[in-house]
């Protein structure tokens, strides 16, 4: 009867943030959002008001076509091919040459861009559009769909990575959620608990940067599951017969 009623009780660790109150404040990473890094590869557009420079600074994925007038040239140049940060951490960049790139966020680099073209008369009504080509963060583990997703904005947090990948199952631990960072030479686990919510929005690991690994493990029940025996006595049915005998037993030595 024991089992039977602890078989029935509520698990407490199977919701999100059950300490969370109404207009509850809590702290967030301190974050510039994702820092660009050798081989990140950026998507660069830059608009001035001159057609002819702009098919200059913008890379062509096509190049222009004979006898198209100069409109139609200038969009088939308007997809542009990605800019490669170099190991030193500097692109090369149409007129401009060496600029650094490692080090800034996506919004620090195109206002770096634009005041350099200003400073070396290149241009000086640009605007400067940057986008991520190849950076993104894997999720795996126990959710419904683990894979690499592509960031699309300069924020991504845990809980965003996880409904990406359609939400942790049942089964998943929420009170250690890792996420695996590569920083230099190193890999450097953070540990998020998602039943601590103050805990987990202050941990460094809370908003993703580039490549991080999201990592999912099962809880204890789905571990026991994963071997044939232990899977046979987390059944019913064995607890049940066990019970059974026992109470044929007990009937047996009582009589």
């Amino acid at each position: 009867m024991a089992l039977l009623l602890a078989s029935c009780t509520t698990p407490k660790n199977v919701s999100y943030f059950p300490t969370w109150t109404d207009n509850e404040t809590l702290p967030l990473a301190d974050t510039r959002g994702i820092v660009l890094k050798p081989a990140d590869k950026l998507s660069i557009i830059v608009n001035t008001k001159s057609a002819e420079l702009n098919n200059v600074l913008n890379l062509p994925v096509t190049a222009q076509i004979i006898g198209y007038s100069e409109i139609q040239s200038v969009a088939q140049s308007r997809g542009a091919s990605g800019y490669t940060i170099d190991p030193e951490g500097y692109i090369d960049f149409p007129l401009v040459g060496k600029v650094k790139a490692a080090g800034m966020t996506r919004s620090e680099l195109a206002a770096h861009l634009k005041r350099t073209m200003e400073e070396t008369n290149v241009a000086t009504d640009a605007v400067v559009t940057i986008e991520f080509m190849n950076l993104g963060y894997s999720v795996m583990g126990d959710v419904f769909k683990p894979g690499f997703f592509e960031f699309n904005s300069d924020r991504v947090s845990v809980l965003q990575a996880l409904s990406m990948a359609g939400d942790m199952n049942i089964t998943g631990n929420r009170e250690a959620v890792k996420v695996i960072r590569t920083e230099g030479d190193e890999q450097k686990v953070y540990v998020l608990n998602l039943q601590d919510p103050k805990a987990m929005t202050s941990s460094p690991g809370y908003f993703l940067q580039q490549n991080d690994i999201v990592y999912v493990d099962p809880n204890d029940y789905k571990k026991r599951q994963a071997t044939a025996n232990a899977s046979e006595i987390t059944k019913a049915s064995f607890w049940l017969s066990a019970l059974s005998v026992l109470t044929t037993v007990a009937v047996l030595i009582f009589k």
